[in-house]
C-alpha cells in the first residue's frame, strides 16, 4: 500500500511543482518575456494559424475574460493581433505575427530537445504498460478537476 501513496504523493508534488513555474518566463528568440500560459496561447494558435478567442478559452478551459487578458499582453509584446470576425462582428480572430511565429517554432523546438528522453522512455514501454500510464494520467486529470 505504501507504494500506492508514494506514486500518489510523487504525483501531487509534481502539480504543485508545475502550478508553480506559472510564473516562469523564456524569451523563446524574441526580445520579450513570454510566461507560461502566454506561450501556451500561442501554441494554440500557431496550431490553427487563427483561433477565436471563444475557441482558445473552450479549449484550454478558462474564461473568455482571462483568454483576453493574455491575448492583450500578447499583442503588447507584438506576438499576436486581434481582429473582428468579419461574419460575426461579436467574435475577435486571433493571429500570430512574424514575431509570434518565432516564438512558436522556438517554443516547439525547445519541447522536441526537452521531451527526447521522455519520447523514448515512452516507446521502452509495452502497449498494456502505456495503456495502464495513460488511465494513470486520465484519472490525475479527474483527481485536478476535482481539487
Amino acid at each position: 500500500m505504501r507504494l500506492m501513496g508514494s506514486i500518489v504523493e510523487q504525483y501531487m508534488l509534481l502539480v504543485e511543482r508545475i502550478s508553480n513555474t506559472t510564473r516562469a518566463h523564456k524569451s523563446f528568440g524574441t526580445d520579450v518575456d513570454i510566461y507560461r500560459s502566454e506561450i501556451h496561447v500561442i501554441q494554440l494558435i500557431g496550431d490553427r494559424k487563427e483561433v477565436f478567442i471563444s475557441e482558445i478559452a473552450r479549449l484550454i478551459g478558462i474564461t473568455k475574460g482571462t483568454v483576453s487578458q493574455i491575448v492583450n499582453r500578447l499583442e503588447a509584446k507584438g506576438l499576436a493581433v486581434k481582429s473582428v470576425d468579419a461574419d460575426n462582428n461579436t467574435r475577435q480572430l486571433v493571429q500570430l505575427t512574424a514575431k509570434g511565429m518565432a516564438a512558436y517554432e522556438a517554443h516547439a523546438d525547445y519541447h522536441l530537445r526537452e521531451h527526447q528522453e521522455m519520447e523514448r522512455f515512452l516507446a521502452s514501454l509495452s502497449a498494456e504498460n502505456r495503456e495502464v500510464l495513460g488511465r494513470f494520467l486520465s484519472l490525475a486529470y479527474e483527481m485536478i478537476e476535482d481539487h
